[in-house]
């Protein structure tokens, strides 16, 4: 018997015993390979993308595009950490794919990779449905974090940008979308003035933790986070999931 006349459940039962890394290759052999392999691997939910299995690969961009074309469509969460020495091609590559096949996210963080305008633009069409998005130690600047987080309507009930030492806290400035947001942690951002949160805090009205540890301007301006009767407590508690990791 032929291993195509089987049945879908048959087929299915067998695909259940190939790995993640022989699922993508054996996605490539037909259509019919395609269908079974997809329905294997969107089945993962929350994916952690591993920079040294990338970029150790002879053609990491069609490693990449199948990844992506296959988990994108009903990935909730993903997560990745480059290394600030790293790869711009590569780098933008992430960055296109996640723009353009992971609409569903719900859960975004890239850390301890640069980050500039040109690869922040296209992660901004994933803001409509985004609840928590996590930054940290990005180098991000206060110009191309604030055009970012205006661009459009934010659904975030959770921000991370912790270790971003080149924010002035500049980015606040009209910064009117922030209406959902719940947690803000802008921790070891140690040049950021919090007194720039002034006008964003009036907008922000369901914020009710913020995390400014580190940050030289604090003590000068603690009473801003009680102003106007609220109380805005210090430290937050950021979602923790588990991802799934490929080898």
């Amino acid at each position: 018997m032929e291993l195509l006349a089987l049945d879908e459940d048959s087929l299915m039962e067998i695909f259940s015993y190939f790995c993640f890394n022989e699922l993508l290759v054996l996605s490539s052999v037909c259509q019919r390979f395609l269908h079974l392999c997809q329905r294997h691997l969107r089945k993962i939910r929350h994916f952690e993308l591993d920079y040294r299995s990338v970029v150790g690969r002879e053609n990491y961009p069609e490693y990449l595009r199948n990844v992506f074309t296959s988990l994108g469509p009903t990935l909730e969460a993903f997560r990745f950490s480059g290394g600030y020495i790293m790869n711009e091609t590569l780098k933008q590559l992430i960055v296109e794919s996640l723009a353009t096949h992971c609409t569903n996210l719900r859960y975004l963080t890239i850390n301890y990779t640069i980050l500039n305008e040109q690869q922040l633009r296209p992660l901004a069409v994933l803001l409509d449905k985004l609840l928590h998005l996590d930054l940290g130690c990005c180098d991000l600047t206060d110009d191309s974090l604030g055009e970012f987080l205006r661009s459009r309507p934010l659904k975030l009930r959770s921000l991370a940008l912790p270790g971003n030492t080149n924010m002035l806290g500049k980015f606040f400035e009209h910064w009117t979308t922030a209406t959902e947001l719940e947690q803000l942690d802008v921790s070891h951002c140690f040049s950021l003035n919090v007194q720039d949160m002034d006008a964003f805090l009036k907008h922000a009205k369901r914020l009710k933790a913020v995390d400014v540890t580190g940050s030289l301007w604090l003590q000068r301006n603690k009473d801003i986070f009680s102003k106007d009767g609220r109380s805005i407590a210090m430290g937050t508690s950021m979602p923790v999931l588990e991802y799934y990791k490929a080898g």
